[in-house]
């Protein structure tokens, strides 16, 4: 599947061979390498870098560039670039009637999601229409300024920006290419959970039924954590990440109001599609946590697990640092971007 965001593409000429994905996030800079060779995609490289605190800023104010973060072996000519995107809007429509994606009128779209100012604008139809009776449309709205700020971070020299995408449906692309690739018959859920936004995509019998983006992450549990214990982020984090206190009472407080709306929107989808959610697919750095993917099993009663991103690419060796091995559903956005670029006509 292309981009989610093609829109968004700076280079309308064929995907590049050689590229880097790279997600933005509050927990750290993912940055993956891959190489095209015919039909085989190689993982050449892979790194969690510090975090980059995208601001508006002014020519003379600039932030450094990318290529001065990433390690050397890591660049490439292009990148295609992944933000969690807060201040983003992410709407499916059902339009009524049959509507091809030439037919449709920017302008339109944007009335039908309500936003106002200066956003810029992703839109792809998900399925081909069930005959002339609606037509689902995925959209993404990007601020302007914080696509600018995105872009200024490759400014100049290499790597080049091919895309640019929100994260959460850069997830949702290497989910369609990954697990997601056999089940087309399958009901079944997506959960991608950040440090401080989690994205939730719902399929019904193969097709996308429900997307909905929600400010919650890790950082709410991190605070309850610290707050309980009196220790500092860095400890918390730690905790829980690796179970060392029973935090499962302060896991089941932060989480309830988010598990209720997660349950109403699998409710929902169940009704209206007359089908039964039979699994949930769970990558981000909060699919690390046990407490997390133990009060998510209890509350939702519904098979849970973590998916590898990097199934079904090479892995050319010492691509993988071993520090990150046990990390990868973390480069999951990452390596979606990248995978959107090689899709790109």
């Amino acid at each position: 599947m292309k981009s989610l965001l093609e829109q968004f593409k700076m280079n309308p000429r064929r995907g590049p061979s050689d590229l880097l994905g790279v997600d933005i996030a509050s927990s750290g800079t993912k940055v993956v390498r891959l190489r095209r060779n015919k039909d085989k995609l190689t993982l050449v490289g892979a790194a969690i870098l510090p975090a980059i605190s995208l601001k508006p800023t002014e020519p003379e104010q600039s932030e450094p560039l990318l290529s001065a973060l990433i390690p050397k072996a890591l660049i490439a000519n292009y990148a295609s670039l992944a933000v969690t995107g807060e201040s983003t809007v992410v709407r499916l429509l059902s339009l009524p009637g049959h509507t091809e994606q030439t037919q449709l009128v920017e302008s339109q779209v944007r009335e039908h999601i309500g936003i106002e100012g200066e956003y810029r604008l992703g839109y792809v139809i998900t399925s081909p229409p069930k005959g002339k009776s609606e037509t689902k449309l995925l959209v993404a709205a990007m601020p302007e300024p914080e696509a600018k700020s995105l872009l200024n971070l490759v400014r100049t020299g290499a790597p080049a920006p091919f895309s640019i995408e929100v994260s959460g449906l850069a997830v949702l692309n290497a989910f369609l290419q990954g697990p997601g690739a056999a089940m087309e018959q399958d009901s079944i859920g997506l959960l991608d959970a950040g440090a401080k936004v989690s994205f939730l995509a719902l399929f019904s019998k193969g097709n996308l039924a429900l997307v909905r983006k929600f400010d919650f992450g890790g950082d709410a549990l991190t605070a309850k954590v610290q707050q309980q214990l009196g220790v500092n982020r860095e400890i918390a984090q730690g905790i829980v990440s690796d179970g060392s206190f029973d935090i499962s009472q302060s896991v089941h407080d932060v989480m309830d109001p988010f598990l209720r709306q997660l349950s109403i929107s699998r409710d929902f989808v169940e009704r209206r599609e007359d089908c039964r959610l039979s699994k949930l697919y769970l990558s981000g750095g909060m699919s690390l946590s046990k407490y997390w993917l133990d009060e998510l099993r209890k509350t939702t009663g519904i098979e849970s697990q973590t998916w590898d991103p990097f199934d079904g690419l090479a892995i050319a060796p010492s691509a993988i640092p071993d520090e990150f091995k046990n990390q990868k559903t973390r480069f999951t956005a990452a390596v979606g971007a990248a995978l959107g670029a090689f899709s790109a006509p």
